[in-house]
């Protein structure tokens, strides 16, 4: 992991190196906020690591701006995270950060980030698990990861072309309701995800869809008893035993 990292550090280094001779007063030190698309990732799982590169952008283009005119039609980018990708490599507690580097004769730190890795899925292509991941003492998570098995199909197309389709059983995954309220706390943002992969069952590779997602809450009642059931869901598929999940 060590690796990857020190070249996203390296590469911000290295735009540095390009502007810092363009102002000559130092600024004031700036934070910026390293995140994790996962707060538990499992063994040799691949998540993301980033950091919000708006105030970054308005740093490296400030001398331009000066000396330039805005032009009406700018064309911005929708995509404000320098992202880089790794794998958990280390069971158990782990940490990333912090990161500096200077930009424009100011130096910029982040936050240091330390998470769990925990065992990786079984060697299946079906089955439904939830997890409760507290992120802090008011903030938690609720991870849903969920294995469809999958089938290769092939079929013509109207130009006798072939086409390779990968088909699930189904495709709807396990997700919370729309509208769904939860007694003590308050809904914050969530990452929905889904893709398709393959295990190695007694030499047969089974394929399947994966599905990832991740809700974030708060706490906003100390007191109250916070219980997680199964009728805040949707698409959990009948025959599967869902287990209550306790917030506090």
């Amino acid at each position: 992991m060590k690796p990857i990292l020190l070249f996203s550090c390296f590469f911000l280094v290295s735009v540095c190196g390009m502007t810092q001779n363009i102002d000559t007063i130092p600024g004031e030190p700036q934070t910026i906020e390293l995140t994790m698309s996962t707060p538990q990732p499992r063994l040799n799982e691949t998540f993301q690591i980033s950091i919000d590169i708006n105030h970054l952008r308005e740093t490296i283009f400030m001398p331009l701006l000066r000396k330039a005119q805005l032009s009406a039609d700018v064309n911005i980018t929708g995509n404000n995270n320098l992202a880089i990708n790794v794998n958990a490599l280390k069971k158990g507690k782990n940490e990333i950060g912090p990161l500096a580097f200077f930009l424009n004769n100011t130096k910029y730190t982040t936050n240091k980030i330390v998470y769990e890795v925990i065992d990786a899925l079984p060697n299946v292509d079906r089955g439904i698990w939830f997890r409760k991941v507290m992120t802090s003492k008011t903030t938690f998570c609720i991870i849903i990861e969920q294995r469809i098995p999958a089938s290769s199909k092939m079929t013509t197309e109207a130009d006798n072309s072939i086409k390779y389709l990968t088909e699930p059983e189904y495709s709807e995954i396990v997700k919370f309701k729309d509208g769904y309220s939860i007694n003590g706390v308050n809904g914050g943002n969530s990452l929905i995800n889904t893709d398709f992969g393959s295990v190695s069952i007694k030499g047969e590779d089974k394929e399947f869809m994966s599905g990832f997602s991740v809700y974030y809450f708060t706490i906003i009642d100390r007191n109250a008893t916070i219980k997680i059931t199964k009728d805040k869901f949707q698409n959990i598929p009948d025959g599967y035993t869902f287990e209550d999940i306790n917030i506090q």
